[in-house]
């Protein structure tokens, strides 16, 4: 990858610059990307976390996820635009939001998971692999 991947929140308060490619990219259809995208599903990239740099405040929210990991997902202070979240089962990358991307077509998915809490009327990409739960490593 030549060009840093770039991103941010919708007011600007919040920017980010990725300096790796991202080691995968996919569609999430777990309960908690549901309700806090408030849609179907939540499309991510998996990033070093090393690798990104973030200026800008943002509000922390933690929780514990049905795999057992904490949880913590990170907005803009401002306008509440979701940067990225990360989970104490892998402390070296981050789950960055493909949303907040400035050039959206860097994002690639590679698979659905969690397609076992998927609702009736969000239809993914169906030439993608699906997994009904996290693929295993």
């Amino acid at each position: 990858m030549s060009d840093s991947i770039t991103g941010g929140c919708h007011c600007g308060a919040v920017r980010y610059t990725l300096g790796t490619p991202p080691m995968w990219a996919g569609h999430c259809q777990c309960t908690n990307c549901q309700k806090f995208g408030s849609a179907g599903h939540m499309s991510n990239m998996v990033v070093a976390k090393d690798a990104l740099e973030v200026s800008g405040e943002l509000l922390a929210y933690s929780y514990d996820a049905d795999s057992g990991n904490h949880m913590t997902r990170y907005a803009c202070t401002v306008c509440a635009t979701q940067i990225y979240g990360e989970s104490s089962g892998n402390p070296t990358a981050v789950v960055l939001r493909a949303g907040s991307l400035d050039d959206a077509s860097v994002f690639d998915a590679k698979a659905v998971i969690y397609t076992d809490s998927a609702v009736s009327w969000d239809a993914v990409d169906t030439d993608l692999p699906t997994f009904p739960k996290m693929p295993q490593r």
